[in-house]
């Protein structure tokens, strides 16, 4: 099974593109090239927020997504799990464990969730606003 592919709620809750949707992004997101790929799964006045940091619009997101490689030399994220707000809603929560290496060959892993919502943009279901929750301290730890 790839580390992308969560399991969802009986039920239906999480429509099947949601799902797709995040599978991609995730991969994505493990790409350390893959910018402009990242940026173009926002619309292009989407709000990041990521800790006490908040990214709004295409140039911060760009930016912040290049930052996210500076000193991260892998990153690999495990989606476990995708809940709905409600049955065929935009709003989503997921959560995963991620593993990751810096550049200067310490390592690590931590829990994660984070809550998105979605629309239709451009013709494409893209994300308006992205919000991750991520113990900073297993960063710190890193060995």
């Amino acid at each position: 099974m790839s580390q992308y592919t969560a399991s969802v709620p009986s039920g239906g809750q999480v429509r099947p593109e949601i799902q797709t949707f995040f599978e991609e992004f995730y991969k994505v997101t493990d790409t350390p090239d893959a910018h402009e790929q990242y940026v173009d799964m926002f619309t292009s006045d989407a709000k990041i927020i990521m800790g006490v940091n908040e990214y709004n619009g295409r140039n911060e997101i760009i930016q912040f997504r290049h930052g996210m490689w500076e000193k991260v030399a892998s990153r690999s994220h495990n989606l476990i799990q995708l809940f709905a707000f409600s049955e065929g809603s935009n709003d989503l929560m997921a959560y995963g464990t991620v593993g990751f290496q810096f550049k200067d060959g310490r390592k690590g892993t931590a829990d994660w969730g984070a809550r998105s919502h979605f629309t239709k943009a451009d013709g494409h279901l893209k994300m308006d606003f992205y919000q991750v929750y991520l113990d900073s301290a297993a960063m710190a730890r890193a060995k």
